[in-house]
């Protein structure tokens, strides 16, 4: 009995393991790869879930819960649409270390944007939005997404995909 749990439970992590994907972000012009990026898990029944990344490259203290789910946004202005992933993402309250009523969503499309020659191609692979707790928009960003997470260096953006690192005032 405990070898047959044994193996249910190996076979139960290896699965979620695989269905993990990581996003990393680059500007709209493709020149600048943010600092942070989502590592999504998906649990089944169309939910998304994971962490947006703000603590390996980015120096945040902590990184960001996500969760969401799959879906479709239509091509009828966003920058990034198709098939993929929203979330909300609490990279403001990440970067504050407080809880700063501040909300990022992001979509992910589900394909990875086209890179070759030293280009991205294609359309765009993500877009985010801004909000406050109070229901007032106040800005958005997007670009292309690849499948390697940021390392350190000068062609890293020090700050992330919502903004400035660090740009909320602690309370």
């Amino acid at each position: 009995m405990k070898k047959t749990l044994l193996i249910l439970a190996v076979i139960a992590f290896a699965t979620m393991a695989a269905s993990a994907q990581t996003y990393s972000f680059w500007s709209a012009s493709g020149g600048e790869q943010y600092c942070n990026y989502n590592v999504y898990n998906f649990p089944g029944g169309g939910v998304a879930a994971g962490y947006d990344d703000t603590v390996s490259v980015c120096g945040f203290l902590n990184n960001s819960p996500i969760v969401g789910f799959i879906g479709t946004v239509p091509n009828d202005g966003p920058p990034a649409h198709g098939k993929g992933v929203v979330v909300g993402d609490a990279i403001y309250d990440a970067s504050a270390d407080a809880f700063t009523g501040l909300q990022w969503t992001v979509f992910t499309a589900t394909k990875y944007s086209k890179y070759k020659n030293g280009r991205f191609s294609g359309p765009y692979g993500w877009t985010g939005v801004a909000g406050t707790l109070g229901g007032t928009y106040f800005g958005d960003n997007y670009g292309f997404t690849t499948n390697t997470a940021p390392v350190k260096g000068p062609e890293v953006a020090g700050h992330t995909t919502a903004g400035k690192g660090h740009s909320v005032v602690k309370k």
